[in-house]
């Protein structure tokens, strides 16, 4: 008896399923989600995969289960490695939605009484269908958004916290490539509850003379932690410039119900929030 593989329609399945385990699991882990990185993860998962097929025999005991290993931590590393952390979390929730969905496949092609094939193709429709609606529904969030909202977030920082409030600014753009965030823009008040004397005067040198004393912050041990630094902005109707940036251990945008750990935050001028009800402008990757 011939059989005959088809290795274009594996490859297509494996490919569909690794993106759906990968997408999933940055969901669930609230990570930031590059459509790019997450197609290149999955597109060397099914690669990697066909191995499997073509010499089943290299793959076997041992081999086989510390091959599988390092094909499931390089896709989750492509997909969501470098800076954003928790690689070892994000392999385990993957590995775990991957065999869970496996299972269940099994199940289904069981109870039905039909081919793999035939149920991988349902499968497709289905997700599919739920990625459309989906993108229907964040589109419709983002139209029923474009009025002004305001959230309540919790700094911490060195053991101290504090709460404001921040304008969820549809115009504030800054992203902060250096760590690969968006920048959340606080006021200078509002930020100074969480920051101890030494964080003070730096922000009020800078502010006054308009630089970083990079020097004798490379020799302070705070630095390490903070990473003062500087980014650009360009605002309507002003010129561009620089402002002041540094990472808060933690902020948590109350209203959204996310956590977000040595988030960017970038030092306004009291002068920017001067009668308003909001203490910050509140990027919207940050929700």
């Amino acid at each position: 008896m011939q059989i005959t593989i088809y290795l274009d329609v594996i490859y297509v399945l494996n490919f569909v399923a690794d993106f759906f385990v990968l997408w999933v699991t940055g969901v669930l882990l609230k990570q930031k989600i590059v459509l790019w990185r997450v197609l290149a993860g999955a597109a060397f998962g099914a690669g990697m995969l066909l191995l499997f097929v073509l010499y089943p025999r290299l793959f076997m005991g041992m081999t086989g289960i510390a091959a599988y290993v390092g094909i499931s931590m390089g896709a989750v590393a492509i997909s969501y490695g470098g800076k954003q952390g928790g690689f070892l979390k994000q392999w385990f929730l993957s590995t775990t939605i991957m065999i869970l969905t496996g299972s269940v496949m099994n199940y289904l092609k069981y109870i039905g009484h039909t081919d793999t094939l035939t149920l991988c193709r349902w499968l497709l429709y289905f997700t599919g269908s739920g990625a459309c609606i989906f993108v229907i529904i964040y589109s419709l969030r983002s139209l029923a958004q474009t009025g002004e909202q305001i959230f309540k977030i919790c700094l911490q920082h060195g053991g101290r916290q504090t709460e404001i409030y921040v304008y969820l600014d549809t115009g504030n753009l800054l992203w902060d490539s250096l760590f690969g965030k968006p920048v959340i823009v606080l006021s200078e008040q509002a930020i100074a509850a969480c920051l101890t004397g030494k964080e003070k005067e730096i922000i009020e040198k800078y502010m006054e003379s308009g630089r970083l004393d990079y020097e004798s912050l490379l020799a302070d041990k705070i630095q390490k932690r903070d990473c003062f630094h500087e980014i650009a902005f360009q605002s309507v109707g002003n010129p561009s410039g620089k402002m002041l940036c540094m990472l808060l251990e933690e902020v948590t945008v109350c209203g959204a119900h996310r956590v977000l750990k040595r988030q960017p935050v970038a030092i306004g001028r009291e002068s920017l929030f001067e009668g308003k009800a909001y203490q910050g402008l509140l990027h919207r990757g940050c929700i």
